[in-house]
């Protein structure tokens, strides 16, 4: 890329590589570097929750994601002394049917490895590919820069020294961050010593395995076995437990251990792809900003395996940020807006980190399992519900605001359609010029804010108004769309708007729950900023988030 990279974003997980898809297509330059070698290799993380779904959408990725994804399969449990004997099979997570306004309401399975590739790819078709090799060492801030050392490490261990500055930093650098310890930020919480773990993947011969399947005893040693989404030779494996501390020192050691537990030598193991000792991390961060310094994803907190939140609560930290980071680095927002990522992301973290720490004390911990409790903390992983009613730049009107004034996760924000909530998808919409039927989601970006019009109840005089509000704001910074219902078609405004629709099938006027005049402004990451039934409240939401 010819440009000179305005952010470096260190690390290249999914949370590093969402940040920089997003950033590239808001037209900043950015450079991504990653002190490993390669790609990663592995299955871990493998969960994509809906609304992680929904921003796929919004980024443009989301054919291959849910393309290449498959559903999470059954659970298999066996008997603790015969392995070849199940016990019980039932749904990991609960399963919800398909709605207008929610239309892929399950988490689906793709391995890290394969998501990581996807965003790669497009990264590419933008200009940029990952840096491997090339480690952040040190860094320093001054007036309007961050000054970086780079190690690029070549052939033969030789490292090559980059000194080079940059506008702004993201530490997206796992849960040993550099970023986050230079900064001096405090990782609180706890590692769970008592609850030994081995993850890794194996290569298995003979036909895939079809559940994702438990043996052993909860009170001594477990194993999982959970087949590759991608891969029908590749599986998942987690041993956990009472187990010698040796096994990860010899794939031979790992594989004895698995079939002691399950008993099940029927399963011919060829290979151990990769493994890892873990221990279950159950910690986050006070701050996540320093200066034009920040930190996202695992730098900033860490989950226990149980309910797939880690990786899709780092993309959608990197979602939050990139908009807000792009917008102050353009020079149309000051640099105020960037506090409001702390004051939006972390109560959410909070909340979600507590809900996975009693799935996994659920799991393994002394006490009888809970099982109507962990079904109903398990219904919240699919994160529709996480909201952002109570930020200081959601604009909340009368009855418009809700019952819900604060920050975090409500059932009532999966479909409320209130300011601070996810915005609903709603398909069926038809352009005046007759295209083909669009959605909500579809029209949606990561580089401007959406504002939906919902033309009943507004005089032509009004929405002249509305549209001449809109051509006002900077250029490329919003995108206005009339939608109109079928009882009130209206005539005269297609030049007046970037899109003209017809709610024929009713659905965005439903899902919406618009009964009046109604604006409602979506916000890049696909939250709904401001829901007003004058121009004027359109006016006062974009005070508190452009320079206007």
């Amino acid at each position: 890329m010819d440009e000179v990279a305005k952010i470096l974003i260190s690390g290249a997980g999914p949370s590093g590589l969402v940040l920089a898809l997003s950033l590239r297509k808001n037209g900043i330059p950015v450079r991504i570097i990653d002190k490993e070698f390669g790609p990663r290799i592995g299955e871990r993380g493998a969960g994509v929750s809906p609304r992680s779904l929904e921003l796929h959408k919004i980024l443009g990725t989301f054919s291959e994601v849910y393309g290449d994804g498959k559903p999470i399969p059954l659970r298999r449990e066996y008997d603790p002394l015969d392995g070849h004997k199940p016990v019980k099979t039932f749904p990991m997570l609960p399963s919800s049917d398909s709605s207008a306004g929610v239309p892929h309401p399950n988490f689906v399975l793709l391995g890290q490895n394969h998501h990581e590739r996807i965003l790669r790819s497009h990264l590419k078709e933008l200009g940029t590919t990952v840096e491997f090799g090339a480690e952040l060492r040190n860094f320093t801030q001054s007036s309007g820069k961050v000054h970086v050392e780079i190690v690029h490490h070549i052939a033969d261990g030789k490292e090559e020294i980059e000194q080079t500055a940059v506008a702004w930093l993201v530490g997206t650098d796992g849960a040993h961050s550099v970023v986050r310890k230079s900064l001096g930020l405090d990782f609180m919480g706890e590692t769970l010593e008592d609850i030994e773990t081995v993850i890794g993947d194996f290569r298995i011969s003979g036909s895939s395995r079809e559940y994702w399947e438990h043996w052993g005893d909860r009170k001594s040693s477990v194993t999982y076995l959970r087949p590759s989404a991608q891969e029908s030779d590749v599986s998942t494996f987690l041993i956990a437990g009472k187990i010698n501390r040796e096994i990860t020192s010899d794939p031979q050691t790992i594989i004895q251990a698995f079939y002691n537990i399950s008993g099940r030598r029927d399963i011919v193991i060829k290979d151990v792809i990769w493994s890892s000792r873990y221990r279950a991390n159950i910690r986050m961060v006070k701050q996540v900003r320093v200066g034009r310094v920040f930190i996202a994803g695992d730098a900033a907190h860490c989950h226990s395996p149980m309910g797939g939140q880690g990786l899709n609560s780092s993309i959608q930290d990197s979602f939050n940020l990139s908009w807000k980071l792009a917008l102050v680095e353009k020079g149309y927002a000051q640099e105020s807006l960037l506090d409001t990522y702390a004051e939006e992301r972390l109560p959410v973290i909070a909340e979600m980190l507590n809900k996975t720490t009693e799935l996994l004390t659920d799991r393994f911990g002394e006490a009888a399992p809970q099982p109507s409790r962990t079904e109903k903390i398990r219904a919240d992983m699919t994160q529709l519900g996480v909201n952002y009613r109570g930020s200081s730049i959601i604009l909340r009107e009368g009855a418009e605001s809700g019952s819900i004034q604060n920050i975090g996760y409500s059932k009532e924000s999966v479909d409320a359609a209130l300011p601070g909530d996810r915005a609903p998808e709603a398909p069926g919409l038809i352009d005046v010029a007759d295209t083909p039927a669009l959605t909500v989601y579809g029209l949606l970006s990561p580089r401007r804010h959406s504002v939906l019009i919902f033309s009943d109840g507004f005089s032509d005089k009004d929405l002249d108004a509305i549209s001449d509000l809109l051509h006002q704001q900077s250029k490329d910074t919003v995108y206005g769309i009339l939608i109109q219902s079928l009882q009130t078609p209206r005539v005269g405004h297609n030049d007046k708007f970037d899109r003209v629709l017809s709610d024929n099938a009713g659905h965005a006027y439903a899902t919406y729950r618009v009964t009046g005049p109604c604006i409602v402004v979506v916000r890049p990451d696909g939250v709904i900023g401001a829901r007003v039934a004058e121009p004027s409240g359109v006016v006062q939401y974009f005070k508190g988030v452009f320079n206007v």
